[in-house]
């Protein structure tokens, strides 16, 4: 904001009786008419008449939302009936935490079989809860909670509540309706044990109501681990601002902590001479940015909860703008590369935020019909510079069904015809380059490869096993493999045989040490590879020593996932070149805009058959051991040569 316009809103702030007069002013910030074909989703706003508007905005609109970094929803644009974005402020509720305070004149009365606590709560304090202080390790006791404003009526807030210290449960809270009282009277039922002392009590003082609805939830997946419950819970839409989430359980009596988000609390149910007390809500009041959370109870040596249902709310969303006509607006959002707006009504965001507006009624949420993909890419040139592919060995085409940023996945046959970093790959259109990003996400894949034992009558302590490759320079980067041997300690090595012009050697690509102790649940071992192999054929070996033999009775190999993001401005043919072992080392300025490419809504596109090139060669990597047909022909053009020289030196025959 100008320095001039932030002097203004300084001098007129305090004297407005309305933030309309000076949401007049901030209208300035108005953007022009925008192309909105890079957002994914949009939503018809019907106003009835201009002023101040607020609208909560839908779950479904919220999950649509693409922002990434930055403060939330900040993807979101409101559109005037004229096409301009006009500025918004998303109120989003106080989430704040109790303000806890101290009570005054704490006193203790000791009755025959009762002990009463008197306190009083801050001078004009709206109050909704109570927290008794006490020393006192272990008890469990029947109390009641009073409220007073002249001492002498009493009006009951909590009645027969359990309040107790027992096998790290706690509970010395009564939570009430939100009100101002001028004392406060608690009273121990002591009759069936003895008297606990009390230190004081603290209140909290009441925080904006923050309203809440409710919000279905669905338990997609349940995992036991060593001493946790992982539940995944599906809220149904991602971009939530979650309340609280409830479990439904009927176990009687437990205590389990729980994380949810980045959110604790100590769920537990107990009872006492007929009467029960339980905790079992999660305060999360964060924002879940994905539809699928995970909720984390750690059961220690107990067994698992059996949980019925959860139940959770979430916090309403809603947008505040300046309506200045009547008609349809539409509120646009899905866009990973919007930036975030910096609209000069953001200073009057407290004061917007409970301001008097009138609602607007809204339809459905729906798919933005002009959207475009490749509106979501920014402009880096579709056409580069001229290139002869007669050099490269290889090419593929790439199939897709639309224009747009293409993404392809480079599967195992094509990354072992390319060099390890990649230089030798080219995308190729019409005769020229299309600067492209290699995205590695550092995600795998997995396949399974065949493993048999092999005995060595030479080594009868070692056992040894053939890993069979799916083709030769698979590009491997782990091993993984199986064993129901309940106890070893061994040292694993993986090699392999290669056969090469100068003779044959033995190449190591792992070693690593693996062991399984008593008590440990069976696991599968991961063996990351040093280097990829270049025949399809690996040994894996291990000394047993004076033990019985390792028994491994699986494998699979991982490899890295590869893919490459292009921008295509129409459906002409694509082409993937690669195996150019002395092509130059790309530079494409696409690096300087990597996170807003990777970002666009992206096109998947897949690759065809293999097709040879000009420049094709049998691959170095790949020796068959025969030599290249050129050396023959020098090894003979050179043996000849010996030999001719050897019979000019030869004497001649005598004559006869």
């Amino acid at each position: 904001m100008r320095p001039e316009r932030a002097k203004a809103l300084n001098y007129f702030l305090p004297h407005m009786k309305t933030p309309l007069l000076l949401l007049a002013l901030c209208l300035s910030s108005v953007a022009g008419a925008a192309d909105f074909a890079a957002w994914t989703h949009r939503q018809t706003v019907r106003i009835a008449q201009p002023g101040l508007t607020r609208i909560e905005l839908e779950p479904e609109l919220l999950d649509a939302s693409s922002a990434k970094g930055g403060a939330a929803f900040h993807d979101l644009r409101v559109v005037s009936p004229a096409g301009l974005a006009m500025p918004y402020i998303i109120a989003l509720p106080r989430i704040l935490r109790p303000e806890m305070v101290n009570a005054a004149g704490f006193k203790t009365t000791l009755n025959p079989s009762a002990t009463v606590l008197e306190f009083q709560p801050p001078a004009g304090s709206t109050i909704t809860e109570v927290l008794l202080q006490t020393n006192a390790a272990e008890f469990i006791k029947s109390a009641t909670l009073e409220g007073s404003n002249d001492g002498s009526q009493w009006q009951t807030l909590a009645s027969n509540e359990l309040i107790c210290r027992q096998n790290g449960t706690e509970r010395l809270r009564f939570t009430f309706a939100a009100a101002a009282w001028r004392q406060l009277r608690v009273t121990l039922d002591d009759a069936r044990s003895t008297p606990v002392v009390f230190t004081g009590a603290q209140v909290r003082r009441d925080l904006p109501e923050w309203r809440t609805l409710a919000q279905p939830v669905r338990m997609r997946e349940r995992t036991e681990t060593a001493g946790e419950t992982h539940l995944k819970l599906d809220l149904g839409s991602a971009n939530l601002l979650l309340g609280k989430v409830r479990l439904h359980t009927p176990e009687p009596v437990f205590q389990r902590d729980a994380t949810l988000l980045d959110a604790r609390a100590t769920l537990f149910r107990l009872q006492h001479e007929g009467r029960s007390g339980e905790d079992l809500d999660i305060a999360v009041h964060q924002l879940a940015t994905t539809r699928e959370v995970e909720l984390v109870i750690r059961n220690g040596d107990s067994p698992p909860l059996k949980i019925e249902s959860i139940e959770a709310t979430r916090h309403p969303v809603p947008v505040v703008f300046q309506a200045d006509a009547a008609g349809e607006w539409q509120l646009y959002i899905g866009n990973a590369q919007a930036t975030e707006p910096r609209y000069d009504i953001a200073v009057l965001g407290e004061k917007l935020r409970d301001a008097s507006a009138q609602s607007a009624t809204a339809s459905a949420v729906e798919a933005n019909a002009d959207f475009r993909k490749t509106a979501t890419a920014p402009e880096v040139g579709d056409v580069g510079p001229e290139i002869d592919i007669s050099p490269w060995s290889f090419q593929r085409q790439v199939q897709f069904k639309e224009p747009g940023v293409i993404v392809v996945e480079l599967t195992p046959e094509v990354l072992a015809r390319m060099a390890n970093d990649l230089h030798d790959v080219r995308v190729v259109r019409e005769g020229h380059q299309l600067s492209f990003l290699a995205n590695k996400p550092g995600s795998q894949r997995e396949v399974e490869v065949d493993i048999v034992e092999v005995a060595d009558p030479k080594a009868p302590m070692w056992s040894k096993w053939d890993v069979k490759m799916p083709f030769a320079n698979f590009p491997a980067s782990e091993l993984l493999l199986d064993s129901p041997t309940p106890l070893f300690a061994r040292t694993l090595t993986v090699s392999e045989q290669l056969e090469t012009e100068k003779g044959h050697f033995e190449r190591i690509l792992s070693n690593a040490n693996w062991q399984r102790q008593p008590g440990q649940p069976v696991s599968t071992f991961h063996l990351s590879l040093y280097t990829a192999p270049r025949t399809a054929l690996m040994r894996l070996a291990t000394d047993n020593g004076d033990n019985p033999r390792l028994q491994i009775t699986s494998a699979r190999v991982l490899y890295p996932v590869v893919r490459l993001l292009f921008r295509v401005p129409d459906a002409t043919p694509v082409q993937i070149c690669y195996g150019n072992r002395h092509a130059p080392y790309t530079r494409y300025d696409l690096q300087f805009v990597r996170k807003e490419f990777e970002n666009a809504t992206q096109v998947v596109g897949t690759l065809g058959e293999e097709e040879k090139l000009p420049g094709y060669e049998a691959d170095p990597r790949h020796p068959s051991g025969n030599g290249s047909p050129w050396l023959w022909v020098a090894l003979a053009l050179v043996v000849g040569a010996l030999l001719w020289v050897v019979a000019k030196m030869l004497p001649g025959k005598a004559e006869g």
